[in-house]
């Protein structure tokens, strides 16, 4: 064979070799991108990649690492008895989370109590898979661990901005997750981008909150937010003063504290029908004394108050109670500047008692901070903290909670949002309509197993603490049959009213997980008029407001009244709302709610979630102890 025909030879084989591997290539690289976005094991490898109009992220996200160990101690905060209480990092409250609005922040938890718990975090949401990528990748941090960061990144996001599936791990037990085991742990990351303010964090699977595990989260606003200081003021150096409060913010967290634990109080009620709403005193930042009665304070409503201000149930003999002398919180101020709630700080160096009352129809208590002006003279060490004097016709806060009538007030749940946000509806032509009206009622019933333990409703019957032992109803099928009192089958986009009335003689703090609720108004000692907020229009009722109503997050139903709250359903995800006064919320007044998710819209729940150790636990009977 000739050298022409030989170089002939190898070129038509290299063609056909080169045309092969090409061949190869063009079938393996659409099958391999196939496979990697079918397995969602595999999904995450390629999250980082920008997703078409997505937002622009920022160029660098500060993460902020918090690390919590939750355990018990022996504790005594007012000085009137030692007891057991859970504490975070070995304090109660727990640590303030502090973050600026579009930081990172990763929360490491490490739970060394002898009962299941959760960590229920409001108004911070779960970083979706390639916006954290992303952030992983540009942060040297996140980017340590690897395990680390392959599990955050099967996390989903509860975040408003463009989201549509909520958070796997919101600290809910039994409605979004299982519960943490003692002695497990877990590390999460949460976006704080679109979310601001002063929130908390607290268990959310028994009642340990008020046995001490909570805590507070503070997000400083954004300085590009709009901000209302200009309707306070126009003068340039308040202005600057202003913000320089709100830089150095400080905190009052505000609990009340019982001398046993709450799992001995309900052991106590079950056993003998005594009172489980009766506190022994109020702390402030976990400070605090013990006050008995007030004086001249002898009853409420006709009841007769024993010495804690109690009203103790017929055939239970009265408690007795002994003034402590513990410490007050004392909130150190700078002179002439503005603190908190931009109270003018122009009086005279001097402590100055912060007045803390709350009055039901079943206890009437009192505690107090103090506020420190500089150039007072301090206590010699170990001498009890004097309460400061002050005349009476000076005392806003009167006895029963009420205040003067010269003294200005602030309903909170009422004051309009900042920039306004009208509430949205169904029609643009009729604000009153709406895609779905639920009717709830607040109210109580004989126990079908307990003797002495009422138990409490919100939509017909009770939601018991044992549901969060329980498979999470997040994870149920989504053609499962919903009974009350779950409300379900809300589509994404949909416009939803909550008319909730009270049978009870009893204001009721509510709370709705979730985005803030527009608080379109409430009345007391009167029924709704009406079967829907548009009824309530048609019949020129002036008691609903839907042109600026606040955003809220808990909000008071009024004693035999009623209240409104309405919602969009942004998200696939299980919300709650439920009594945020705990003797009703132990005792069942709680209504779950699934958002966005129809058999036609199911939610997929990650294998890793579903999997989580957990304890198997089926109740023997629907009363309130299961």
């Amino acid at each position: 064979m000739s050298s022409k025909q030989t170089a002939l030879a190898e070129t038509k084989q290299f063609r056909s070799t080169s045309w092969n591997v090409w061949l190869f290539l063009a079938v393996l690289t659409p099958f391999t991108i196939i496979l990697l976005f079918w397995n969602d094991n595999l999904h995450p490898v390629l999250s980082y990649w920008p997703e078409w109009n997505a937002p622009t992220e920022k160029p660098h996200a500060l993460v902020r690492s918090y690390h919590l160990e939750t355990g018990v101690r022996w504790m005594n905060p007012d000085g009137g008895r030692w007891r057991v209480m859970f504490t975070c990092n070995g304090q109660t409250p727990c640590p303030i989370i502090y973050a600026d609005e579009g930081d990172i922040v990763k929360l490491s938890v490490k739970s060394d109590i002898y009962a299941q718990s959760s960590i229920h975090l409001y108004v911070i949401s779960f970083l979706t898979k390639r916006r954290l990528a992303n952030k992983i990748l540009r942060d040297p941090e996140l980017g340590t661990n690897s395990k680390l960061s392959f599990q955050i990144l099967m996390l989903p996001t509860s975040s408003t901005l463009g989201r549509t599936v909520g958070s796997w791990n919101d600290g809910t037990a039994g409605l979004s997750q299982f519960p943490t085991l003692p002695r497990s742990n877990w590390t999460n990351a949460y976006d704080t981008s679109g979310s601001w303010g002063l929130n908390w964090f607290i268990d959310h699977t028994t009642t340990a909150s008020a046995d001490g595990l909570a805590g507070a989260l503070y997000i400083a606003p954004s300085p590009d937010r709009p901000r209302p200081y200009d309707l306070i003021t126009n003068d340039t150096l308040e202005l600057r003063q202003i913000n320089q409060a709100e830089r150095e913010i400080q905190h009052l967290i505000i609990q009340s504290h019982q001398h046993r634990d709450t799992v001995w109080k309900l052991l106590r009620m079950r056993a003998e029908g005594s009172e489980y709403y009766c506190y022994d005193s109020i702390l402030v930042n976990g400070k605090g004394r013990v006050h008995c009665r007030q004086p001249d304070y002898g009853h409420i409503k006709g009841q007769k108050l024993d010495q804690k201000g109690c009203v103790q149930p017929p055939g239970l003999p009265d408690e007795t109670c002994k003034q402590s002398l513990a410490d007050y919180e004392v909130l150190h101020v700078p002179s002439a500047s503005r603190v908190t709630i931009l109270v003018r700080l122009d009086a005279e160096p001097d402590d100055y008692a912060i007045r803390i009352s709350s009055t039901s129809v079943l206890q009437n208590l009192h505690g107090y901070a103090v506020l420190r002006y500089p150039a007072k003279r301090l206590p010699q060490y170990g001498e009890p903290m004097a309460l400061p004097s002050v005349a009476p016709g000076l005392v806003c806060v009167l006895p029963d909670g009420g205040t003067q009538p010269n003294c200005s007030t602030a309903e909170g749940q009422l004051l309009p949002p900042y920039p306004p946000q009208p509430p949205p509806s169904a029609g643009k032509q009729h604000l009153g309509k709406v895609d779905f009206t639920f009717r709830l009622s607040a109210g109580s019933q004989r126990s079908k197993t307990e003797k002495y333990v009422p138990e409490y409703f919100l939509n017909e019957k009770p939601w018991q603490l044992y549901h969060g032992s329980m498979l999470p109803l997040l994870f149920h099928a989504p053609n499962e049959t919903l009974v009350k009192p779950i409300i379900g089958n809300l589509p994404l986009g949909s416009v939803v009213d909550l008319i909730i009335e009270n049978q009870i003689n009893e204001t009721i703090p509510l709370y709705k997980h979730g985005d803030p609720s527009w608080f379109l108004g409430s009345r007391g000692q009167q029924r709704f008029p009406g079967n829907t907020v548009q009824d309530a229009i048609d019949s020129d009722s002036k008691s609903l407001n839907l042109q600026d109503p606040a955003l809220i997050i808990v909000h008071d139903l009024p004693a035999l009244g009623w209240s409104v709250l309405r919602f969009k359903v942004t998200s696939q995800q299980a919300t709650i709302i439920h009594a945020a006064k705990l003797r009703y919320f132990a005792l069942g007044m709680s209504a779950p709610i699934l958002e966005g998710i129809t058999e036609d819209t199911p939610i997929k729940v990650p294998e890793s979630v579903v999997d989580r150790p957990h304890v198997e636990f089926k109740p023997a009977h629907d009363g309130i102890f299961g």
